[in-house]
């Protein structure tokens, strides 16, 4: 009986560990298209139902790639009078929506007869860094703080209204501690439980199991904060439990101490990346679909970078471009952006 019992405790422990695909393992990048955008940085991109890929940057830009016939179709809001950046990008299976930063905050609803205003906030301070969709009902963006709390808006009609929580409702931040818009992924979510991390004098992880509704501060992060330009930057789920935030220094982005962290327990503790196997400043991470967890890339000012273990050490897949951030196709595609340029790339396995 005592032999069974400890084949059976084996058996679940394998099960619930599944096997390292990327175990011995490194990535290569071939790059297949590359799109030159003439004094425009792109830091937004979302994935649409069809496989296609919309993007927003700077100087009121927005646009889309066809990655079936790896095509760019490129466009900007100047016609409207907008002058500002945009630097978050979401959809739903029906529409666009891109959120610009600085005062006045305006949110637009790509529509069959052009962009329609859906959202505008004035304020001296109005500042937002990212926007996702939960599901094609609820959308969530959040900002920098105004009188101490941030900002956030929400829209429970797939994008037609949006409505600012109250300030009691959002949560409270210290003085000089934000949100960073570097690569609308300072926000994310597993169904809908939402993960938001914070830089800047202070850095940490603000969580909602309800879409928003309440929230709580789960951790102060271990990574280097104190100054506006230090903290989380960018932070992703594989699954309820397991996570990473990567950010760091920007003005200082070869500097690997307290660039990154992991948590296995939804984010209420987390772990430093060791110097050693950080790979410094990244503005935006994201773990590799169908990899069990343990492959994830990351892109940043010193290039591409790769983990095939769960994040806990990394490989330098490109040591050139200033990239802002990046979104899987699928497995195999991955669409790069950064200053000037979009780029798409192929994914391949290498046995190392």
């Amino acid at each position: 009986m005592k032999n069974i019992i400890i084949i059976l405790i084996t058996l679940i422990l394998v099960a619930c560990n599944p096997k390292n695909p990327y175990e011995g393992t490194t990535v290569k990048l071939t790059e297949i298209k590359s799109f030159a955008l003439p004094k425009i940085s792109i830091r937004a991109m979302v994935l649409l139902s069809d496989g296609n890929v919309a993007f927003a940057g700077s100087d009121a830009t927005f646009g889309f790639i066809n990655t079936q016939n790896y095509t760019i179709a490129v466009s900007d809001m100047k016609n409207r009078g907008v002058i500002s950046d945009f630097r978050s990008v979401a959809a739903t299976t029906q529409n666009v929506f891109i959120l610009s930063i600085g005062n006045p905050a305006l949110l637009y609803k790509a529509e069959q007869s052009g962009m329609k205003e859906v959202y505008r906030e004035e304020h001296p301070a109005v500042f937002y860094d990212a926007i996702c969709f939960i599901d094609d009902q609820f959308g969530i963006a959040v900002g920098d703080p105004i009188e101490g709390r941030m900002s956030v808006i929400t829209s429970h009609d797939k994008g037609a209204q949006w409505e600012k929580q109250t300030w009691s409702q959002t949560p409270k931040l210290e003085e000089g501690e934000a949100v960073f818009a570097a690569s609308n992924s300072a926000l994310t979510h597993i169904g809908n439980k939402i993960w938001v991390v914070t830089g800047g004098t202070k850095s940490r992880v603000f969580y909602s199991e309800n879409k928003g509704y309440k929230w709580q501060e789960l951790a102060t992060l271990p990574l280097v904060q104190g100054n506006p330009t230090q903290g989380a930057f960018s932070v992703a789920f594989y699954d309820e439990k397991q996570g990473i935030v990567v950010g760091g220094d920007y003005q200082h982005p070869t500097e690997r101490k307290g660039s990154a962290a992991l948590t296995f327990d939804g984010g209420k503790t987390w772990e430093a990346i060791t110097p050693d196997k950080a790979m410094g400043y990244a503005s935006c991470v994201r773990y590799i679909p169908n990899s069990a967890g343990y492959g994830l890339i990351a892109t940043s000012a010193n290039g591409i970078f790769f983990s095939n273990n769960r994040g806990d050490s990394w490989q330098q897949l490109t040591g050139d471009g200033n990239y802002y951030s990046f979104l899987f196709v699928d497995e195999q595609t991955i669409v790069v952006s950064g200053s000037e340029k979009i780029s798409v790339f192929k994914v391949g396995i290498d046995k190392r």
